[in-house]
């Protein structure tokens, strides 16, 4: 028996996992995730904090190992990524020296913490690795679509490994393999320009009034659980205040425009957000001859079912399969946590 805990520590959420592995079967798979804004954060806080979670998670059993990947270091807390990805990493040499701790790489493998510092890029967001290997074990020739709170990754897999045009966040963006919207930070300028009122199209505020997580929220895509992001107001995460954030995107209110009409605006920034996803897989599909719609198409991630499913259902796929299936719902809205844990016991058993 092998007990492992997985990180992905991204500029907003700090998601971790922590599974019991036996024999090559998974036992018990159990999931954190805290909402913690690096950039308004004091650095030396991040090493209690990561402490407290292994301590959460394990509640008193021994851990063996630990896996990390991050996409936290491309937030606005530092000025570079290699200042990132050293904070990080030095974050966590300072808790529990004596779990060993592996980190993943763009090399489709675990280098150790003094490995990746001398080579910061090859670990720097690269959170898509650790769930791309994980997927290619259990369906080796695949493309998987997982949406967060804030991104959405478009892998293809070839052979059990992934088959990305690009490497870093800046290639993935340039080949469709990185979509930047998800199923809750998104601004709404970044999906809209104009969205329908009275009739007509409507310019909007390019202010920060409302989020994606309103639309989603206001569809009943997500629960007010899920909903684990600050709203722009600071307000309430109820329809009504949703409602109101909604109304203020066109520089109006809710004594201005009826509920049915803000829901016609939520319907549209949905069915536009959808477009983007679209396009980046539509991308992939036309710059990868080998990969069309017989190819398996895996969906994970909060936005795995309400926008990953409904685009690959739109373009036509013919098979989906949803990770939750075999990660349970904790473990697919953390999905390269998940990954990263769950490969790392795999080869611990194996070695």
């Amino acid at each position: 028996m092998v007990n492992i805990i997985g990180f992905d520590v991204g500029g907003v959420n700090i998601k971790s996992v922590f599974v019991k592995y036996v024999a090559k079967k998974l036992l018990n798979i159990k999931a954190s995730s805290k909402y913690y804004p690096m950039w308004l954060k004091d650095p030396s806080e991040l090493p209690t904090l990561i402490e407290t979670i292994i301590q959460e998670l394990s509640e008193g059993q021994e851990v063996e190992q630990i896996g990390i990947t991050m996409t936290a270091e491309v937030s606005d807390a530092y000025y570079t990524k290699r200042e990132g990805v050293i904070h990080i990493l030095t974050s966590f040499s300072a808790v529990m020296p004596q779990i060993t701790k592996k980190v993943i790489s763009i090399y489709n493998k675990f280098l150790s913490i003094e490995e990746a510092m001398k080579d910061y890029m090859a670990i720097a967001s690269a959170n898509w690795i650790a769930t791309a290997l994980y997927i290619g074990r259990r369906f080796p020739n695949c493309i998987f679509i997982d949406i967060g709170s804030t991104t959405t990754d478009i892998i293809p897999i070839a052979n059990g490994l992934p088959d990305t045009l690009g490497k870093t966040d800046l290639d993935r963006l340039l080949n469709g393999e990185l979509v930047y919207t998800g199923s809750l930070r998104s601004t709404i300028p970044s999906i809209v320009h104009k969205v329908p009122v009275k009739g007509r199209l409507c310019p909007i505020s390019f202010e920060k009034f409302a989020l994606i997580a309103d639309v989603h929220l206001l569809l009943d895509h997500i629960s007010t659980e899920d909903y684990t992001c600050d709203t722009a107001d600071g307000r309430n995460k109820t329809k009504k205040d949703a409602l109101a954030r909604l109304a203020r995107i066109v520089c109006a209110d809710i004594d201005m425009l009826s509920d049915d009409e803000l829901y016609d605006i939520a319907k549209y920034i949905y069915e536009r957000q959808l477009d983007q996803i679209r396009e980046g897989l539509v991308q992939v599909l036309t710059t990868r001859a080998e990969y069309d719609v017989t190819t398996p198409i895996i969906v994970t991630g909060l936005g795995r079912d309400f926008l990953a499913r409904r685009v690959a259902e739109q373009i036509g796929f013919q098979k989906i399969i949803d990770l939750e299936k075999e990660l349970g719902v904790d473990g697919a809205v953390a999905t390269p946590a998940a990954a990263i844990a769950l490969l790392l016991a795999e080869n611990y058993e194996e070695s």
